[in-house]
């Protein structure tokens, strides 16, 4: 879903390539450095039910060798994204009207294979046209 489109708005902003350090819905167990984006759960909102307005929430995990890389990626992430809204997140999707921070970043602590992890999360409302996120 809107996880995809957040991809292209990582690699567009210079955060890295898609399939080499930036992938969707799976974390690769290399590289050691990546980014990882998530689809998860977001509630309904009461314009959905009558409007084409859909609420989107994914999260960012940015893992590295070094703890600091690791924090100082997501909070550049999380400072770029903050207010995002009224474009689309990649060429010719559907435009973002609003977007909200549902985690500030935070540790969640090293993989097992002893790498750092940090996580941030956000919402988004998207106006649909023809219906394209529709179930």
């Amino acid at each position: 879903m809107i996880g995809n489109d957040f991809l292209y708005w990582l690699q567009n902003e210079g955060y890295g390539t898609i399939g080499v350090n930036i992938f969707y819905n799976f974390k690769q167990d290399k590289p050691d450095n990546c980014i990882v984006v998530y689809d998860i759960n977001s509630p309904v909102i009461d314009e959905s039910s009558s409007l084409s307005i859909d609420q989107f929430c994914v999260q960012v995990i940015v893992r590295n060798t070094s703890e600091e890389s690791s924090r100082l990626m997501t909070k550049n992430i999380h400072e770029n994204f903050i207010g995002f809204g009224g474009e689309p997140l990649k060429a010719g999707s559907n435009v973002v009207s609003m977007s909200f921070v549902d985690t500030s970043p935070h540790s969640i602590g090293k993989d097992e294979e002893g790498r750092h992890e940090w996580a941030v999360s956000y919402r988004m409302r998207v106006q649909s046209e023809n219906n394209k996120y529709r179930l």
